[in-house]
């Protein structure tokens, strides 16, 4: 269930913003040493859509889980992907400075200490100066409830997504996010343009519902306290109708921040 929902999520967003790389990361690609990498792979979308894109460069994915990422005899020559025990160790197959552009997605759960410094530091080494860190994170520590119909409740959904955050050790904790350009200006990445903020069109909102319910039921299923679990199907049982018939909709914002490696 979970590659159906992270492939949708994939091909939602890649479709509403347009590019693969924030247009702040300025390429300037030579062939025979141009490197790209993606810690926090996933289904490994991303990764052939770059590769589709720039076929003549390397492009590295690392996964902690690659359970939903295509084996390797089924991906291009100038793709692979490496499954890893931490993203807070070193990375780069070839040594420190490997790379001119690594994206980091979605860590969410990785993220140790509700603090994500070390996984910058260590893709800092990996990165040749004049590189860029491109690191995207949706916000569901601040999930939204959008109403077509202000004047409609929308008390169902929003006590579904306070019985969620109750479980935000689970789906990884994220207060971290509108940190994040202090935190790559604190290792030393230029920050370019601050913070940016994207949201899905209200055009989106019965696939968008349906990624969140379906991340909501995979949690569901992983509590230790099967009633617990229970309660947050019924949550999301009765949620639905709203979302259904009312036509509300659950989002949370994408989150991009850029640095650049300046020396």
């Amino acid at each position: 269930m979970s590659s159906i929902r992270l492939a949708s999520q994939h091909l939602l967003w890649k479709n509403h913003l347009g590019f693969l790389l924030h247009p702040t990361v300025a390429l300037d690609v030579q062939p025979e040493t141009f490197q790209v990498a993606e810690i926090g792979t996933r289904t490994g979308l991303w990764l052939l859509d770059m590769a589709k894109r720039l076929p003549n460069i390397q492009i590295d994915g690392f996964a902690i889980d690659t359970s939903s990422v295509p084996p390797p005899q089924w991906l291009p020559p100038n793709v692979t992907i490496r499954r890893v025990e931490s993203y807070t160790t070193d990375l780069a197959p070839n040594g420190q400075s490997t790379y001119d552009v690594i994206r980091i997605s979605n860590l969410g759960a990785s993220i140790e200490d509700n603090d994500p410094g070390s996984v910058v530091k260590n893709a800092m080494a990996m990165l040749k100066p004049g590189g860029y860190i491109e690191w995207d994170e949706l916000d569901t520590a601040h999930y939204s409830v959008v109403k077509p119909n202000p004047t409609h409740s929308a008390s169902r959904l929003k006590a579904l997504l306070k019985h969620v955050h109750e479980h935000d050790q689970i789906l990884g904790a994220r207060g971290w996010i509108d940190s994040l350009p202090d935190i790559l200006a604190r290792y030393g990445l230029q920050v370019q343009a601050g913070q940016h903020r994207y949201r899905l069109p209200f055009a989106y909102a019965n696939v968008e519902n349906d990624n969140c319910f379906k991340e909501f039921e995979e949690l569901s299923y992983r509590l230790v306290d099967q009633e617990d679990g229970k309660k947050l199907r019924q949550l999301m049982a009765a949620a639905k109708e709203d979302c259904d018939q009312l036509g509300q909709m659950i989002t949370a914002d994408l989150v991009i921040v850029v640095g650049r490696k300046v020396y």
